[in-house]
């Protein structure tokens, strides 16, 4: 099941690292040495299916980007759940189920990838891996219903962005091209609608 899933990782479902300077400044390298003498897989923009879904891009006040499905609905987040963390939420509007959610957790900047690996492997979850997505490192997981990612930036902040349920029906299609559009934002000024946390 993990070499499966590590697999699909190299087929867009893997975290990112950034080369802009708002990223936690780890190397392919460093990952590298850190995980194991296995050279890390490199995910890019170029694996996504473009025939997939018509999307819209979203930049996130984290300095980064994705590419989500146009008709899926945005949901509103309650201050509570805000407060808990959560930048954005969006779902299928059909009865399917799969849905989105970016959050975003202070955890200091005496960490890194390979102790977020840890803990996310401590934490139960399945199918671990390091990996760089459009030049920015990253953790893939997954939960028992979701696919997810997991990155960190200069500030000491790890976004984690998760879709599912897993079960749902080309599922992974649609993680494995909202993963590989993962990206460092561009210019502070976007035409996008920018997600604040």
């Amino acid at each position: 099941m993990k070499k499966r899933l590590f697999v699909l990782m190299l087929a867009g479902l893997m975290t990112f690292g950034s080369s802009a300077c708002v990223f936690a400044a780890e190397t392919e390298t460093e990952v590298t040495t850190e995980a194991s003498s296995e050279a890390i897989p490199e995910i890019t923009m170029d694996m996504m299916d473009a025939d997939l879904y018509e999307g819209t891009w979203v930049s996130f006040a984290g300095g980064f980007d994705l590419y989500i499905p146009s008709d899926w609905d945005v949901l509103e987040i309650s201050e509570e759940d805000q407060e808990k963390g959560m930048m954005f939420q969006a779902k299928d509007p059909s009865d399917s189920g799969l849905n989105m959610v970016v959050t975003a957790t202070e955890i200091g900047t005496d960490y890194d990838l390979s102790k977020v690996k840890a803990e996310l492997e401590e934490a139960g979850n399945t199918d671990v891996e390091l990996g760089i997505v459009n030049s920015i490192p990253a953790v893939s997981f997954t939960t028992e219903s979701t696919y997810g990612i997991a990155f960190l930036d200069d500030a000491g902040i790890m976004y984690n962005v998760q879709i599912g349920p897993k079960d749902i029906e080309n599922a992974e299609a649609y993680v494995t091209n909202i993963v590989c559009s993962l990206s460092v934002t561009e210019t502070a000024e976007s035409e996008t609608e920018a997600v604040t946390e």
